[in-house]
């Protein structure tokens, strides 16, 4: 049947048939039909240009492992471009990125073939089998980002944390049962360290879910500063009451790196503190990031055989300065040692 009327819209494009109008009481919306490709997701346009600008694409071929392709597979950069577009789309499980395949302006705007399946991308993420292939892979990515950050006078500082990633069914590698804010529960625990002023995630862990706030911080420390580029100088490190430890503070003194960690205040920390001025009215050093730590885990500071603590052998002017700071600096009657925190910090030459 030959369609005798036309569209009253002179503007609109060859392809699209005529509208249908709908009226209400404040505008008349008009509804249409086209033969052209249409996507709900085109604002990951920008997305995709800065893909394409950096070459990201590229990147991850180089650094992603290699794995027997299928006939009619698509190659590993396409898998990881896939499925960061899908995290960005919303997609919280390999189903909803799976269900992106509907869409047929996405693959072009990635420059890909096509997005895979569910099954595939199972597939492709069981290829990732052990922590040393997994930084084989990310550390290359990690600096990447860090490259793409500019010289600071000042310099940066970096915050040392960890978090919790719920997993109710419990099945998936590495999941174990931890403390988490809704009680004890099936979990991952994983470690970060973040650039404060770029809020960039310089380095990540993954840890099962039992797992202590300060475990292995001593080696994920020395893998981070390992790839940090040399031109981002870090002013400070900073860290919760879960990363007071000896062991990590003593790495700390020995890069010659400042720092501040919040630490519980027990009453041996308590006591150390006060120690600790009394030993500054007498001319004497203050405390060791180690000693302090010791202390804040509620042992008692250890002691030299003549009763002088061993953080005491030089003058102050000789050392830098490590100072007890916050609910301590409060009177015992109005801040009781048990209920309060104190901070560790590591403030430069004195």
């Amino acid at each position: 049947m030959i369609k005798l009327t036309k569209s009253s819209d002179e503007s609109a494009h060859q392809t699209v048939t005529e509208f249908i109008k709908l009226q209400t009481p404040d505008e008349t919306i008009q509804i249409g039909f086209t033969d052209q490709k249409v996507s709900g997701r085109a604002g990951l346009l920008t997305f995709a240009d800065f893909l394409h600008w950096h070459r990201f694409g590229e990147l991850l071929a180089g650094v992603l492992p290699g794995f027997k392709q299928r006939r009619r597979g698509y190659q590993p950069f396409e898998y990881a471009l896939a499925f960061l577009a899908g995290i960005l789309a919303g997609a919280k499980k390999l189903t909803h990125v799976a269900h992106l395949r509907r869409d047929v302006m996405l693959a072009p705007l990635l420059a890909i073939q096509g997005i895979a399946s569910q099954s595939a991308f199972s597939r492709f993420f069981q290829h990732f089998s052990s922590a040393g292939q997994n930084l084989t892979t990310f550390r290359p990515l990690w600096r990447w980002g860090l490259e793409r950050l500019c010289s600071r006078p000042g310099g940066y500082a970096l915050d040392l944390d960890s978090t919790r990633l719920l997993h109710e069914d419990g099945h998936q590698e590495g999941v174990a049962v931890g403390y988490t804010r809704l009680g004890t529960k099936p979990c991952l625990h994983p470690l970060l360290a973040v650039l404060a002023e770029a809020k960039l995630v310089a380095g990540f862990w993954l840890r099962p879910g039992n797992s202590s706030c300060a475990s292995n911080v001593v080696a994920f420390t020395l893998d981070l500063l390992n790839y940090l580029p040399t031109f981002i100088r870090l002013r400070v490190v900073r860290a919760d009451s879960g990363f007071c430890l000896p062991a990590w503070l003593d790495l700390l003194e020995r890069l010659g790196l400042r720092y501040i960690v919040v630490a519980r205040l027990l009453q041996p920390l308590h006591n150390l503190d006060a120690q600790r001025s009394a030993g500054h009215r007498c001319g004497r050093s203050m405390a060791q990031g180690n000693q302090l730590a010791t202390a804040a885990a509620g042992h008692p500071a250890p002691t030299s055989g003549g009763g002088e603590r061993t953080a005491l052998r030089q003058k102050a002017g000789r050392l830098s300065g490590l100072s007890v700071s916050g609910a301590g600096d409060q009177s015992t009657r109005e801040c009781p040692a048990h209920c309060g925190v104190a901070r560790v910090q590591r403030t430069g030459r004195v």
